[in-house]
C-alpha cells in the first residue's frame, strides 16, 4: 500500500506538469511546414535539415533558394512583402499564446508545490524557485524568434520544456509528505493525504481546463491569419530550377 499511496502522489505531480501544457493543436488550422522558421530584423529564413531547396529567404520583396538570388515579376515581389508583413505581424500574438500557456502552467503547478510543501518556509522558497523557472522561460520565449514553423510538435515541445523544468519541484514536495506519511504507518493521515491530493489534482485540472479554453481561442483565431499568407504563397508564379512550385506550408484537409 505504502509504494501504491507513493506512486499515486508522484502521478499527480507529473500529471498535473503536463496537464498544464495547454494542448493548442486542437486548432493548428492544418498548416503544416517541413521548415523552421527565423524571423529576423531583415528577412525571414525557413530552414530544414532534408529536401531541398534547404533553405528559402524572403526579405523585402526578394527571394533567395540555396543561397542564390532568384528573380521575381512585379506581382510576386508584392505577395513575397505581403507574406512577410504578415508573419511578423502574427509573431506577437503567437509569443502571446505561447507566455500564457507557461503562465498557466505555473500557477498550476505552484498551487499543487505549496499545497504540498513541509511548511510554509519551504512553500515560499518553492514559489521563489518556480518563479524564477518561469521568468526564464519567459525571457526565452520573448527573445526567440525562432518557430519549427506550424508544426505538431511545437506545443509539445513547449509542454515537456515546462514539465521537464518543474515537475521535479513538484514531485520533491509531494513526495516528501508522501514518504513521511507512509513510512509512519498511519493509515488516517495517508488517507486524508491521498483525499486532499485527489481534491486539489480536481480543482487545479477545472481551474486549467477553463484557461486553456480561453487560450484556444485566442489560436483559433490566428487561423484565418495564418491560412491567408498559406494562400498568398500558393499564388506565387515563381518557380524553383525544376518546375516546381515553392511550398513552404501546406494545407491538408
Amino acid at each position: 500500500m505504502h509504494r501504491l499511496f507513493l506512486a499515486a502522489a508522484l502521478g499527480l505531480a507529473g500529471a498535473t506538469a503536463a496537464h498544464a501544457g495547454i494542448d493548442v493543436r486542437g486548432s493548428d488550422c492544418n498548416l503544416h511546414s517541413d521548415y523552421s522558421l527565423t524571423v529576423d530584423a531583415d528577412r525571414l529564413e525557413f530552414k530544414r535539415e532534408h529536401g531541398t531547396p534547404a533553405s528559402v529567404v524572403v526579405a523585402d520583396g526578394t527571394l533567395r533558394v540555396d543561397g542564390r538570388r532568384v528573380d521575381v515579376d512585379a506581382a510576386d515581389r508584392r505577395r513575397l512583402i505581403e507574406i512577410e508583413r504578415g508573419v511578423r505581424d502574427t509573431v506577437p500574438e503567437v509569443k502571446g499564446i505561447a507566455r500564457e500557456a507557461i503562465a498557466i502552467a505555473l500557477d498550476a503547478v505552484t498551487e499543487v508545490s505549496a499545497a504540498f510543501a513541509r511548511d510554509p518556509q519551504a512553500a515560499r522558497a518553492s514559489a521563489e524557485r518556480l518563479a524564477r523557472a518561469g521568468r526564464e522561460l519567459d525571457r526565452r520565449l520573448a527573445d526567440n524568434d525562432r518557430f519549427d514553423a506550424w508544426s505538431d510538435g511545437d506545443v509539445d515541445r513547449l509542454a515537456e520544456s515546462i514539465a521537464g523544468t518543474l515537475v521535479g519541484e513538484i514531485a520533491g514536495n509531494v513526495a516528501g509528505q508522501a514518504i513521511a506519511v507512509a513510512f509512519s504507518g498511519d493509515e488516517k493521515a495517508a488517507a486524508e493525504l491521498e483525499a486532499r491530493a485527489n481534491a486539489l489534482e480536481a480543482k487545479v485540472e477545472r481551474a486549467v481546463e477553463r484557461r486553456s479554453k480561453d487560450l484556444e481561442r485566442r489560436a483559433e483565431g490566428l487561423c484565418p491569419r495564418l491560412r491567408a499568407l498559406a494562400r498568398i504563397e500558393s499564388e506565387l508564379d515563381v518557380r524553383l530550377d525544376d518546375g516546381r512550385r515553392l511550398e513552404l506550408v501546406r494545407v491538408e484537409h
